[in-house]
């Protein structure tokens, strides 16, 4: 991304993972009162996402997790007699970066970014896109983390004020927009590109990327050699702690080093967090983190969208307590019920 000084980000292109991995409890950990409360745990890499679930609703004595349940397959779990769904609102944001480098519209001007906040539903976008699981978010900063501006909330849907401000920013008449996305949002794609058209009155092109293609796209976006051919892209960052959120998300989209920034850098943004990255006190640390979400939010800086939920189908003797931020199993134990204690063993 940068040779002076050097920077780089990280572009998974394969996994390779063996068939089964086996995690023993740790009988002598220090503290009890989060001693292991269960002996065995096998992950299971030798199964398709569909066969796992298949595996966890259907039967006993194979999956009692699967992580990553698409919003679509979970009426699948739903309505399974073996199996129960557990939601968590996740360690996800779900954001447009407006491409600041074309050159025939002009997405430096905030008249414009406003008018595509203002001309998404939503609501209908959680709905349709996400089957109702995901949180609607006013900038990137979830609203479980600590540094959460408690002031904000979610712009309004709009379309006349948005239809307003598109005109006012000079969007060439008849000139279509382009949005891309990855194949994980493709749903969420379509209904965002349905609602542009209704709302602004645009002709959309909506680009979905899949699997083979999105390393390359994603390189071609981080090195900033190209200028992208879409106006916007849906990205999906995620964060691992609750505070100094913009680490994670804001960085990524406007930072000097953000992988997702697609125009120049944007001066009173790293000046922002320059300060948050060199404070040392925690409270003074929120007080930075908040008063950057707020900043963004104020100038519509990207596409504000939502928070997915973290899914999960869970065999229904098993207590699992899901965390916000990783898949940890230290609070997970299961009932008298389970198969493990009822004689039934796994074939692995």
């Amino acid at each position: 991304m940068s040779m002076d000084p050097f920077q780089s980000t990280w572009i998974t292109t394969e996994e390779e993972r063996s068939p089964y991995v086996e995690l023993k409890a740790n009988k002598d950990y220090w503290d009890e009162g989060r001693g292991p409360k269960l002996n065995r745990v096998i992950f299971r890499n030798d199964l398709t996402p569909k066969q796992a679930l298949h595996l966890c609703t259907a039967t006993e004595g194979e999956v009692d997790i699967v992580t990553g349940v698409a919003p679509e397959d979970a009426v699948t779990v739903l309505q399974s007699t073996h199996a129960k769904l557990v939601a968590v609102n996740g360690k996800r944001i779900l954001a447009g970066s407006f491409n600041r480098y074309k050159k025939d519209v002009n997405f430096n001007n905030r008249n414009l970014r406003l008018s595509f906040n203002l001309a998404v539903d939503r609501e209908a976008l959680i709905k349709e896109g996400f089957n109702g699981y995901a949180q609607p978010v006013p900038a990137l900063t979830p609203p479980w983390a600590f540094d959460f501006p408690k002031g904000l909330s979610p712009r309004t849907f709009d379309p006349e004020r948005a239809r307003y401000l598109l005109k006012k920013s000079g969007w060439p008449k008849e000139r279509a927009l382009k949005l891309s996305g990855e194949k994980e949002f493709e749903k969420a794609l379509k209904v965002l590109g349905d609602q542009f058209r209704k709302a602004l009155n645009l002709k959309v092109d909506v680009e979905v990327i899949s699997p083979p293609q999105q390393a390359a796209w994603k390189k071609m976006v981080a090195e900033k050699k190209l200028v992208p051919s879409f106006d916007i892209a849906l990205f999906s960052p995620m964060a691992f702690f609750y505070e100094g959120t913009p680490a994670f998300f804001h960085r990524e989209y406007f930072g000097n080093n953000g992988a997702f920034r697609t125009g120049p850098v944007i001066p009173e943004f790293q000046q922002l967090f320059k300060r948050m990255a060199a404070e040392t006190d925690r409270e003074k640390l929120l007080e930075h983190s908040k008063k950057i979400d707020e900043y963004v939010y104020e100038e519509a800086l990207g596409l504000f969208l939502c928070s997915p939920q973290e899914l999960y189908a869970v065999n229904r003797h098993v207590n699992f307590v899901p965390y916000r931020t990783t898949f940890e199993l230290a609070e997970t134990s299961v009932s008298h019920e389970h198969w493990s204690l009822k004689g039934k063993h796994p074939k692995v």
